[in-house]
């Protein structure tokens, strides 16, 4: 006992109690909620609201560790001392943050275009295997949308609004500075950081390619010291959150036999099918493969010494589908490494993707909802033979259309690799000569079996419409590759309050691609799935394509006393997709900016809760060279077969099928911006607000040709549009908008991390001018695109004075209820009947047609907001992001679908005279009748909706658990899109579409889905 007590005396001596006041180091002012740490453990308190702390610490040899949001960390040693008080400095590391701009980087303060950045710890907090998807509403300016929720697909993304309307609006992306062709499908895990050039001026320097914006990726490095090795793992589950109501096995049969009897006919299902009672399939729920697997793991291993710094990352994704026959997965290597020895410095990067996508049937979805209930479900058919099925219910066509093409195999393989490599050297001081090499492949290749499949019809018949005789195998490819070679000089010198920097360079960019396609038919079985068991073979085809750019650049960057900054931008491109006379062409940019906080008569003011302000102002030209490479000279194209000779030999023919424009010239945009920068109460609060305006000059858009120009196609409307077309350019367009980012970051005096943010885009797109066109000039949008024979019209169109890809419909009136309001009706149209909907003559010509079409609005939001809160608190996080999308229009062709084929659970209520007070129209026996026709606005709806689209709850264990075996260990849960708050009926608000035509949209493709799961972070 008496050991006892001298070991908790010694121990109770060597313990000791600091306490002392923590101060602002430049004002003097108390801190409250400072964090005070002894150094290595997790013991620690916090100052309190007269910035005073005390602390009792193990021995006289303790360092306390002070931090505070928007601070600098102090340690201090106690060395015995009882009483210690600090001052705190202002951490300026928001200013002198590094930003990667085009061939260089510059310090935060220095920039004066528009130009975001988001750092890793943002991107990788959504799980998703897309770029684009984990960057939406976190950059003010940029929007993203799903195209589709198909596993693996990325989303489409804009920069301050559509940039083209050649159906090309993606931004380019460099990947480590090497141009990237398309979009780089790199993992998240694998990015340290994105910076995205917004305005003309920043991104002239990419010249013709930079009229979309540029985003600048940079991959993770290596740095020096100790070995760092990271694990990172998630697995969940994804579903479908709503859907089209559609009618069970007894309401289709009541519609049916009320719609039947309105026509004067009699219902034939159990003529048909006999056995038509006993069914009440789902076949939606056929197709829908809810709670889908969703996976990641990723390994990191870096670390660095004597000049060598590496990094190396593989991550494999696997996403299952939310609807059957789909899926993905991809595992992606990546190795950086940079050496500095003397004047030298070397980067090189190099990765390799595979992708493998399984690919559902066309349109699986809508052919899925075709289906009667009152027949079998999909896997309840009976086999009666080899490849043989006995499909009885009423209409094997149809059942036949989703049922065979559930037996195919789509599969899909995707390589890619990107390799990087800069050489630099400092001939003088200030004085560096770089060389860049880069070099992208992508091999595509499909795989695309289509089995035999035999049909018998109700009475054990052979249905050849509804069979595939023969077996089809087809394989297609394509391979390309882009190299490139930049050469580099830059000066960087001070010279007291003057600071310059200079670069000149020169690169070179070569494309190219060949596709090919082949197959075979008739395969000795369905097993037997190769080239050589086929007993005939499919006509190959083929094309190769190959484009180069040139281009010299320079750039001159000025700053004088920390407070007045310059930088101009110049490129010269040549382009090899346009003719002799207009191959090259020059862009430029020149931008500005005033930090006004540094200067003595604001300092004057008394303004202290303004840590910084700077004012922004750029101008800048930069160019589109996106068509097809070879639009400005003729092309011969085989295939034009003919007789020739006495013999009347059938002889293999060549012709030009088309026209080529040979003054074909550069697609350009003149970019205006204004800006503002802004930091307050000591850094904690940031503002940055940027106002805008984008013009589009000599759009690049295909001319319709007139028949007489003998390139109307005789093989009917698939081919209108591609020979009977040509390149011109012939059309203008503006974007305007107002981009607002904030955010706020706070430390309380309980030990409370909080950050927060908030992003605000609005963007006005017009379209100006069509080379003279009036009225609707263009049009898309079909939606439901010819599934299953039913005719639709377009919804979309572009025409001068509206944004573009607008809805122009037929307004409706309501629904013809009575005798007098049919009598009225049928001076506009004289077959209209009772239960008939009614439309506005907008034209007042009697007559209710295409021209009485008027604007209702567009897939293109009034404005976006993004936002996020993230807590942290001994030990646990709390992450939530939403996402909302103000005033935007969507069409519902899934419910014009199901309306259509007399499917909608709506139907079931349906005007009839004996339910004379409906509101839903009546459905009639023809397909192209105008109560389902997509040319009014009956389908359209309000697409406003209000997202949460990332709640992430984690846990990071103490030290005192993991102890010196792991550097963190940290368990999350998290949800993505787990509530959406709309009017919407439709599967999901989020309808991006193609970005231009098809946004707003929604074609019942493949929805959206949310998620749930669970992940694991450890650091070695």
């Amino acid at each position: 006992m008496s050991v006892l007590l001298l070991l908790l005396m010694g121990w109770a001596s060597a313990q000791s109690k600091v306490s002392g006041v923590v101060t602002d180091g430049e004002d003097g002012s108390t801190l409250p909620g400072v964090s005070v740490v002894i150094k290595g453990t997790t013991t620690g308190t916090v100052s309190d609201l007269d910035g005073r702390y005390s602390l009792t610490v193990p021995d006289d040899e303790s360092v306390l560790v002070f931090s505070f949001v928007g601070y600098l960390n102090e340690e201090v040693n106690v060395n015995g001392r009882s009483s210690i008080d600090v001052s705190l400095s202002t951490d300026l590391k928001q200013l002198e943050e590094v930003v990667v701009v085009g061939y260089g980087t510059q310090r935060k303060k220095e920039v004066t275009g528009a130009v975001a950045s988001l750092k890793t710890d943002a991107i990788v907090k959504t799980p998703s295997s897309d770029l684009n998807t984990a960057m939406q509403g976190q950059i003010a300016g940029v929007n993203v949308q799903s195209a589709d929720g198909r596993p693996g697909a990325p989303a489409n993304i804009q920069i301050r609004g559509i940039g083209s309307l050649n159906g090309e609006s993606t931004p380019l992306y460099v990947v480590d500075g090497v141009p990237f062709q398309g979009i780089p499908n790199i993992p998240p895990e694998q990015i340290e950081s994105v910076d995205v050039l917004k305005d003309g001026a920043s991104a002239a320097i990419y010249g013709v390619r930079a009229s979309n914006g540029v985003i600048l990726i940079t991959t993770k490095r290596g740095a020096p010291g100790v070995l760092n090795v990271s694990a990172t793992a998630y697995k969940g589950v994804q579903n479908i959150t709503s859907g089209t109501p559609l009618m069970n096995a007894s309401e289709q049969m009541y519609v049916e036999d009320i719609s039947l009897n309105a026509e004067g006919r009699e219902p034939a299902i159990f003529v048909l099918n006999k056995d038509a009672a006993d069914f009440d399939s789902d076949f939606i729920g056929d197709v829908t493969n809810n709670n889908a697997a969703i996976e990641n793991y990723s390994v990191s291993v870096s670390g660095g010494s004597g000049g060598l710094n590496l990094s190396a990352n593989t991550t494999y994704f696997k996403q299952d589908g939310v609807l059957i026959s789909s899926g993905f997965d991809r595992i992606s290597n990546r190795i950086t490494a940079d050496f500095t020895k003397n004047r030298l410095k070397v980067f090189s990067s190099v990765a390799f993707t595979t992708e493998n996508t399984q690919q559902e049937p066309y349109a699986m979805y809508l052919l899925a909802m075709s289906q009667k209930p009152y027949q079998r479900g999909l896997f309840d058919v009976p086999e009666v033979g080899e490849n043989s099925w006995q499909l009885d219910g009423d209409n094997e066509i149809l059942y036949s259309y989703i049922a065979r093409q559930l037996e195919n195999e789509d599969e899909r393989t995707v390589n890619t690799s990107n390799v990087a490599l800069n050489l630099q050297y400092e001939i003088l001081d200030g004085l560096k000569y770089r060389v860049n090499f880069g070099r992208n492949s992508y091999n595509y290749k499909r795989k695309f079996f289509q089995p035999q499949y035999l049909v018998y019809d109700r009475n054990g018949d052979f249905s050849p419409t509804a069979s595939r005789p023969e077996a089809i195998l087809n394989y297609s490819n394509i391979e390309s590759s882009r190299n490139v070679l930049e050469n580099v000089v830059t000066y960087d010198r001070t010279f007291g309050d003057h600071k310059v920097g200079a670069l000149l360079g020169v690169t070179y960019e070569a494309f190219q691609s060949a596709s090919s396609s082949y197959g075979v038919i008739g395969l000795l079985s369905n097993d037997t799935r190769v080239l050589s068991a086929g007993s005939a073979g499919i006509q190959p085809s083929g094309t190769e394509t190959r484009n180069t750019l040139a281009g010299k650049l320079a750039r001159v960057q000025y700053a004088y006393g920390d407070r007045y900054f310059l930088s101009a931008n110049f490129r010269r491109d040549g382009s090899s997709n346009f003719g002799p006379g207009n191959k090259y062409e020059n862009f430029f940019g020149i931008s500005g900016g005033w930090s006004l906080s540094d200067e003595a008569f604001f300092q004057s003011l008394g303004a202290d809760f303004v840590s910084s302000l700077k004012l922004r102002a750029s101008y800048g030209r930069v160019g589109n060279q996106n068509i097809g490479a070879y639009g400005y000279a003729p092309v011969i194209e085989s295939g034009s077969n003919y007789i020739y000779g006495p013999d009347e030999v059938d002889g293999i023919g060549a012709i030009q099928r088309g026209y080529a424009n040979a003054d074909l010239r550069w697609e350009t945009s003149i970019s205006e911006n204004i800006g503002m920068d802004a930091e307050f109460l000591k850094g904690k609060l940031n503002l940055t607000v940027d106002v805008y305006k984008n013009s589009k000059q000599d759009m690049l858009l295909p001319e319709l040709l007139a028949p007489s120009t003998g390139t109307w196609h005789p093989r009917g409307e698939g081919y209108l549009g591609y020979w009977n077309t040509v390149d011109v350019n012939a059309g203008n367009m503006e974007n305007k908008g107002l981009e607002v980012s904030l955010k706020y970051r706070e430390q309380t005096s309980f030990g409370l991390n909080f950050n927060a943010g908030l992003t605000f885009t609005r963007n006005r797109n017009k379209v100006t001018d069509l080379n003279g066109a009036e009225g609707l000039a263009f049009s898309g949008g079909r939606p439901i695109n010819g599934v299953n024979g039913i005719a639709d019209d377009p919804t979309t169109f572009i025409s001068v004075g509206h944004e573009a890809g607008a809805f122009f419909l037929i307004e409706s009136a309501g629904i013809i209820k009575n005798e007098e309001q049919l009598e009225a009706y049928r001076a506009y149209d004289a077959g209209a009947r009772l239960g008939d909907m009614m439309f506005v003559d907008a034209n007042g010509d009697s007559v209710i047609n295409d021209l009485d079409r008027v604007y209702m609005g567009s897939g293109q939001p009034k404005f976006e907001l993004g936002s996020f809160v993230n807590l942290e608190y001994k030990g646990f996080d709390l992450f939530v992001q939403g996402y909302y999308v103000h005033d935007v229009q969507i069409y519902n062709g899934a419910k014009l679908y199901a309306y259509a084929i007399k499917r909608h659970k709506d139907l079931y209520y349906q005007w009839t005279p004996q339910n004379a007070t409906s509101d839903v129209p009546a459905s009639r026996g023809s397909s192209v009748h105008n109560n389902i026709r997509s040319r009014t606005d009956v389908f359209l709806e309000d697409g406003t909706y209000f997202r949460i689209r990332n709640i992430t709850l984690g846990y990071t264990l103490p030290k005192r658990i993991t102890k010196d075996k792991l550097g963190k260990v940290r368990v999350y849960l998290s949800s993505m899109n787990p509530f959406t708050f709309t009017q919407y009926t439709g599967y999901d608000p989020e309808v991006g579409g193609d970005g231009l035509y098809t946004r707003g949209v929604d074609r019942g493709t493949y929805p959206v889905s949310r998620r749930f799961l669970g992940g694991l972070q450890i650091e070695f």
